[in-house]
């Protein structure tokens, strides 16, 4: 059985174009298909670009790393009553024990709870309150300089002698009530806060601005006190 064609639609007619309604509704209807294809399509290079990115994040952190341990200073404050040459003079010291060179900041010298803001200060403070006309220390900067490694610096020395004996005495009693605590960093900025003469630094962003501040002060001649 044969089918007859509708006489009534004129020959050679072509199918109706889809209005742009349609064309919308069939687009969203894929819509999400077309995006989940996209996105399985990048997700590899996505996954390969975040692989790289903490790659190169680890790689420089450990570079980094090395790189500020391959300098690290290390500064430790310390006390003694006598040298390898048998002088019997109380020092007081810092050493820098670390693999680069330590640029020193400020320091806090404390006795008592009450600060010191110099060699003189602290010593007739801790040990004499009388005359003295006839002592004698020396010192040098702690404060702005470069320290290399295994250096030691001794910003307070303090000989024995008949004229110093009864304040040697007391500065050698007294010196371990001291609390000193100094700052410094390496050639990369690095700080570090380092207090008494055990305790390991503590790293710090930078040196802080709000200690009383301890001073050399060698060219500050007082009467009765001769510093070298």
């Amino acid at each position: 059985m044969t089918e007859t064609p509708n006489r009534d639609a004129p020959e050679g007619a072509a199918a109706p174009t889809p209005s742009a309604a349609e064309i919308g509704s069939r687009f969203l209807r894929y819509l999400p298909l077309i995006t989940i294809a996209h996105f399985l399509i990048g997700l590899p290079a996505l996954i390969a670009s975040l692989a790289l990115a903490w790659f190169a994040f680890v790689q420089a952190d450990a570079t980094q790393k090395m790189q500020t341990g391959g300098v690290m200073p290390f500064v430790t404050f310390g006390t003694s009553n006598g040298d390898a040459e048998g002088n019997q003079d109380i020092a007081l010291t810092l050493t820098n024990n670390g693999v680069g060179p330590a640029i020193l900041g400020p320091i806090e010298i404390r006795y008592e709870g009450k600060p010191m803001t110099t060699p003189i200060d602290l010593l007739r403070t801790c040990c004499t309150k009388s005359e003295t006309q006839a002592l004698r220390f020396s010192t040098s900067p702690s404060t702005g300089i470069a320290v290399r490694p295994g250096e030691t610096i001794e910003f307070v020395s303090f000989p024995r002698t008949p004229q110093s004996e009864d304040v040697w005495q007391t500065f050698n009693k007294e010196r371990w009530k001291l609390k000193v605590r100094a700052c410094y960093c390496s050639i990369f900025n690095d700080c570090w806060v380092t207090e008494g003469m055990q305790g390991l630094p503590k790293a710090v962003n930078k040196c802080p601005a709000n200690w009383s501040l301890y001073r050399e002060d060698a060219g500050n001649r007082i009467a009765g006190v001769d510093t070298d």
